[in-house]
């Protein structure tokens, strides 16, 4: 069977038709005429299976990862820069439209400087492989895992260091987890901030070899070493102990006049550059208010960089360590008109008692849940800026907060190149009556 790609789909895919019927085609562009055979047939649409290009889109490049289509990880490794930012814009423009009813201005996308070699951070499970240590990825909706030799996203020393550390391992005859006794290498989390970098082993009830804990203090650059100690089946990443093993308690990182600490749990965005452009373009909307509140603030790095412009800014955020990690970060940045406090969102926010003048959203994929969209029609602060990293809870959440606000702009960051993802910040301002 053969057809046109008429559009992109949400992840990546080209989208043609059959019998008018969208059929989603992982690898094939828009504009291609591409041959398939049929993997799935649902009622609504069908999954494609590409078997061969007939006719090429102009942005069709040469893959420059040798492994990207073991992993996954990287849906847009075969498409040229402008055709990855022309793709995202597509999909948000789309997305607002269907969902949100949005068909006004979006801003150009605000490209990213360092295409390849810009993440930040990398946790990486570990298996097995014919007898040796392999750290790696898992194929998209499966349990296939695939050994990464090699990850040109990953910032040069983290890859570096992260190569460095399987080498380690197989010398001296690290294991991957077992269910059964308990213990073993389970995944691996690496971060670097400023040319320094922390490693978090985690593992089972192991206690860990002491020459090789030396071997990694010892590469370049590792400035601390953590274990974590997970042997249930949860989603989170880490375990419920940590140990430091060597070197720093936290991470230093400096945003302007601000340094934060970064505490081992703590997430800060992939790409540090983006990030910081990113921020500097939320506190260029916020007007000086009074009361600033910021919901899902994580470890506060937003919420202290628009510090000056309220009297008085919350932080809300639900995972103690990260608030824990906030306020400490207030403390030492002097910053006595800022706090954070543990709390799920819609909760925190129902009980303030502040008027709340600019709200700062910046929740995870799942979008706004329903208790915080009701609370925010209720408090109804002047300003809402929204940062969104999934344009469809975005645009759904958008419909629900048109009842009294109206989108006075949408600006697009590529935070994540070579992948479909997209972050959006969306500035919001109640409808005047008339």
């Amino acid at each position: 069977m053969k057809t046109t790609i008429k559009k992109w789909g949400i992840n990546a895919e080209g989208i043609g038709y059959l019998h008018h019927k969208p059929v989603f085609i992982k690898g094939a562009l828009p504009d291609e005429v591409v041959s398939f055979t049929l993997e799935k047939e649902m009622p609504r649409y069908s999954i494609g299976h590409l078997q061969s290009i007939l006719k090429e889109s102009p942005r069709r490049r040469k893959s420059p990862c040798a492994y990207a289509d073991q992993c996954d990880g990287c849906a847009l490794m075969h498409v040229d820069y402008k055709g990855q930012c022309l793709m995202k814009m597509q999909i948000l423009k789309q997305t607002l439209a269907k969902y949100a009813g949005y068909r006004g201005k979006i801003n150009p996308i605000i490209k990213n400087e360092s295409v390849l070699g810009y993440r930040n951070s990398c946790k990486m499970p570990v298996k097995q492989v014919d007898g040796k240590i392999r750290l790696g990825m898992y194929k998209a909706e499966s349990n296939t895992f695939v050994s990464i030799p090699r990850c040109i996203v990953h910032q040069k020393s983290l890859e570096q260091t992260r190569q460095m550390l399987e080498s380690i391992f197989n010398t001296y005859s690290m294991q991957a987890y077992d269910f059964q006794t308990e213990s073993g290498l389970r995944t691996v989390v690496i971060k670097e901030f400023e040319e320094k970098i922390q490693v978090i082993l985690v593992t089972g009830q192991d206690t860990l070899d002491a020459e090789m804990l030396k071997e990694i203090s010892q590469l370049e650059q590792v400035v601390s070493i953590w274990q974590s100690i997970k042997t249930d089946n949860s989603v989170d990443i880490y375990g419920k102990e940590m140990r430091l093993l060597y070197g720093q308690k936290t991470m230093e990182l400096h945003l302007d006049d601000l340094v934060l600490q970064l505490l081992p749990r703590s997430f800060f965005q992939l790409n540090t550059r983006q990030a910081y452009r990113l921020y500097h373009y939320v506190k260029d909307l916020i007007q000086p208010c009074d009361v600033l509140v910021e919901a899902y603030s994580g470890i506060g790095a937003m919420s202290l960089m628009l510090a000056k412009k309220a009297k008085k800014v919350i932080g809300i955020e639900y995972i103690e360590d990260a608030v824990q990690n906030a306020n400490e970060n207030a403390q030492r940045n002097h910053l006595k008109h800022v706090s954070f406090v543990c709390e799920d969102a819609g909760k925190a926010l129902r009980d303030m008692k502040e008027t709340i003048d600019a709200l700062v959203v910046d929740p995870p994929r799942a979008g706004l849940d329903a208790l915080m969209k009701e609370v925010i029609l209720k408090k109804q602060p002047n300003q809402i800026v929204y940062v969104s990293c999934n344009p469809s809870t975005l645009a759904k959440d958008l419909k629900q907060l048109q009842e009294v606000y109206q989108i006075k702009s949408v600006q697009p960051f590529d935070m994540f190149s070579q992948t479909q993802h997209v972050e959006s910040v969306v500035l919001m301002a109640k409808k005047e009556v008339k």
